[in-house]
């Protein structure tokens, strides 16, 4: 063989072991076989393009590309786009093509390349296949800059644009974000959804700016009574007061069943921005919480389907809570005038001439907020009656039954004195009640045992009753009716 059919053969050999081209494979790539999906902070897109050569493949895979993403962007028809919207997108997607080809010379914030590869068919084309993922966030907002340059609206909607800037500029946010939702009625009549879902987001924008504040909220709330004064907020956008808007109060009532639920309010800023809301009867003792949000309901009215999935992405954003006024309700007992007589005796059953058990009662309840006292009366008296006559002789003697309407009544005995060293342990154990005195019953019972240990032995003794005193006014507290 001469060398010129050397060379012709080599030429051959090289042209049929490149038929496909550089990068092309002769399989299908694994990942091609796997449709890549959206994630929860991510979009994703595929682009398959087909032809007889990698780089006509390649072309065709990025226009594919390109469609499926203005599809999901939902930018309308093109032939409405203005110059400056088609432009663009134009540039945009000039920039994901070179990114494609040559990822390490375009940046593109949010956009990765996954996959790009190229493979030969059984019938001897070039199959090319790209895959994306672009940050769901930066594509909102890309998508958003595109409709706003792409925008073909009618004359309608462009006048409240501009009357819709206007009231943003002149400070009066509310008003603003009013006519944006105006316009994004007409664009939904006109059928234009770019500008529909662009003036709704401009509603959300605009409202964003509202500040909230508690002014005032009740102070002292007890089950059964309503609140004497109001919750106050007030609202105000860039340091001026939102006065003639409507808010959304939440606030908590019982439901039928008797559990513990949530009701809502709509209630007119006035002109100063302030809210006010007057809670209903308290059903429930414990922690109260009035909450305030923008109402959708002002802006949802321009909209001929406020049901539709942007009209209630509007509604879910605007209705978040904004601001919280929580205070707390107590049990009606704490309004109600309670006497204390409590006899203590030693381990011999004589009275001791001591209110330490008293005492140890009187100061937790007067600190948590109870209309309590010491009753002027002789311990010792009680030895000889029964709770039952204790009670009606209680009712009888006007100097206890018109200052007193309930009494808390017992007796409460040494039981053990120990010395080991020079410490004391003292024991004391009694039965507490709570009653009504002019309905001569007991409301509240409770039996208990307390221990103490001091270095002095009166010191003890004393220490003993008091806690004894200290824990049935806490029980009280918890649980008493």
């Amino acid at each position: 063989m001469n060398i010129r059919s050397l060379a012709f053969l080599t030429i051959i050999i090289l042209i049929t072991s490149c038929a496909g081209g550089p990068g092309v494979k002769d399989e299908v790539p694994e990942w091609f076989g796997i449709q890549i999906a959206d994630t929860e902070s991510e979009k994703a897109f595929r682009g398959v393009g087909e032809a007889d050569t990698l780089a006509s493949a390649k072309s065709a895979a990025i226009e594919d590309l390109k469609e499926n993403i203005l599809l999901s962007m939902n930018l309308g028809n093109p032939e409405d786009w203005s110059k400056e919207g088609r432009d663009a997108v134009n540039a945009l997607f000039e920039d994901l093509k070179i990114k494609v080809r040559n990822p390490e010379t375009v940046e593109m914030a949010g956009v990765e390349i996954v996959h790009r590869d190229g493979w030969k068919n059984p019938d001897g084309s070039i199959k090319y296949a790209i895959d994306i993922t672009w940050d769901k966030d930066g594509f909102e907002e890309q998508t958003a800059a595109l409709a706003a340059l792409i925008m073909a609206s009618s004359v309608g909607f462009q006048e409240m644009e501009s009357r819709a800037r206007a009231a943003e500029s002149d400070g009066n946010t509310y008003e603003a974000a009013l006519i944006w939702a105006a316009a994004a009625g007409i664009a939904a009549k006109n059928g234009d959804t770019t500008a529909y879902r662009t003036a709704l987001r401009e509603v959300a924008s605009v409202m964003q700016f509202l500040d909230f504040e508690i002014i005032s909220m009740p102070t002292q709330v007890y089950v059964g009574t309503r609140p004497d004064s109001p919750v106050l907020f007030s609202v105000t956008a860039r340091g001026k007061p939102v006065g003639n808007a409507e808010f959304l109060i939440t606030y908590p009532k019982n439901a039928r069943d008797g559990s513990p639920s949530r009701a809502e309010a709509r209630i007119l800023s006035d002109n100063f921005g302030v809210i006010r809301f007057l809670p209903p009867e308290v059903s429930f003792a414990g922690i109260q919480n009035v909450t305030i949000a923008p109402s959708a309901d002002p802006f949802l009215e321009y909209l001929e389907e406020p049901d539709d999935r942007y009209a209630q992405d509007l509604k879910a954003g605007l209705e978040n809570v904004r601001a919280e006024a929580v205070y707390d309700a107590l049990p009606v007992i704490r309004t109600i005038p309670i006497g204390i007589v409590i006899l203590e005796t030693d381990l011999a059953g004589n009275v001791l001439n001591t209110t330490d058990a008293a005492n140890g009662i009187l100061d937790d309840l007067v600190a948590d907020g109870f209309d309590i006292s010491v009753m002027s009366l002789s311990p010792g008296e009680m030895l000889t009656r029964s709770d039952q006559a204790f009670l009606r002789d209680l009712k009888a003697d006007p100097n206890f039954s018109e200052d007193f309407d309930r009494v808390i009544h017992g007796t409460v005995a040494l039981e053990s004195f120990e010395q080991n060293g020079d410490s004391y342990t003292v024991r004391v154990s009694g039965t507490l009640a709570l009653s009504d005195i002019q309905r001569q019953v007991t409301l509240y019972r409770s039996e208990i045992t307390k221990t103490s240990r001091s270095t002095g032995s009166q010191q003890a003794i004393s220490a003993a009753f008091r806690q004894f005193g200290r824990s049935f006014a806490g029980e009280l507290i918890e649980q008493a009716p």
